[in-house]
């Protein structure tokens, strides 16, 4: 005997879900699309890699590390101001005793025209951000997962107060951060920021926060796309899971951005998820002079 089925019924937020499933399944393509490839690491490419950092780290073993104090000004962009290398060499002497990163204000604190940063190296001396990018590359490299892939081999995270016996904020160069085998984040985003500007890309180290707390990473613009670098991410690497586009991650809090010659700051809100948007002012320059 036959019987009709009971006719479907679909919950009235039925066709909202499915916009939303279908949205978010869309971001996942675009994600998989728009990624720059993985790199697979093969037994022989490993042993040479393998070869290329131990001679690098040898290499760098032979060096002072120390930075070198250059003769530097900065143009203030918007004001079209430059403050010469006295004013910045006393500005920053005057600040020595701070352990923590310094935001720069012109002409008075009272207008909150931010500019440029400076923090604390490993010599307990303040320095502006841009010294800290050294133009460091420890080998050429034709694939931009190379440097990801090697710091989370070469670099174990570990915070300044535990590595440098109480001090609050200590940044290592480009060049330190790649010998010494410890280091927090902004260690780790500035040897990686280096080397990625000195393969030609166009790298710059993020600071802000990400879980309510302080934080730094990298941003790369390449291919008309910008990608979230985590450098202290240690696992996952070399396999099938390409770079994650920066928009996607709206988890992060970015506040300032800069390369080894310009400084950015976000005038936008707090949220922005990408960083090539008009709320990214360019404030300063860094130059260093003959």
């Amino acid at each position: 005997m036959s019987r009709n089925k009971d006719p479907l019924i679909l919950h009235p937020y039925f066709p909202f879900a499915l916009l939303l499933f279908l949205v978010v399944l869309g971001l996942i393509h675009e994600q998989l699309q728009q990624a720059i490839p993985a790199l697979e690491i093969t037994t022989p490419v490993r042993a040479e890699l393998d070869q290329k950092i131990e001679d690098s780290a040898t290499a760098l073993e032979q060096q002072d590390l120390s930075l070198v104090t250059e003769r530097y000004s900065i143009d203030i962009l918007p004001l079209s101001i430059s403050r010469g290398d006295a004013e910045m060499s006393k500005m920053l002497r005057d600040r020595d005793q701070y352990n923590y990163p310094i935001v720069y204000w012109y002409p008075s604190d009272d207008e909150r025209l931010e500019y440029t940063m400076s923090a604390s190296g490993v010599d307990g001396k303040q320095k502006l951000v841009n010294v800290y990018l050294e133009g460091y590359e420890p080998f050429p490299v034709d694939n931009v997962m190379i440097p990801l892939l090697v710091l989370s081999q070469r670099k174990s995270y570990q915070l300044d107060s535990v590595h440098y016996f109480g001090r609050q904020d200590v940044w290592q160069s480009s060049r330190q951060a790649y010998l010494y085998s410890r280091g927090d984040c902004e260690d780790h985003a500035l040897i990686l920021a280096d080397w990625l500007i000195a393969m030609g890309e166009d790298a710059r180290v993020v600071v802000g926060s990400w879980n309510g707390e302080g934080h730094a990473w990298v941003t790369l613009f390449k291919d008309g796309q910008e990608y979230l670098l985590e450098a202290t991410k240690k696992s996952g690497l070399g396999r099938n899971k390409p770079y994650p586009l920066a928009k996607l991650h709206t988890g992060y809090v970015p506040e300032y951005m800069f390369n080894d010659r310009y400084f950015w700051v976000n005038t936008g809100t707090k949220y922005t998820p990408r960083f090539a948007e008009i709320a990214w002012e360019k404030r300063s320059r860094f130059n260093y002079l003959d």
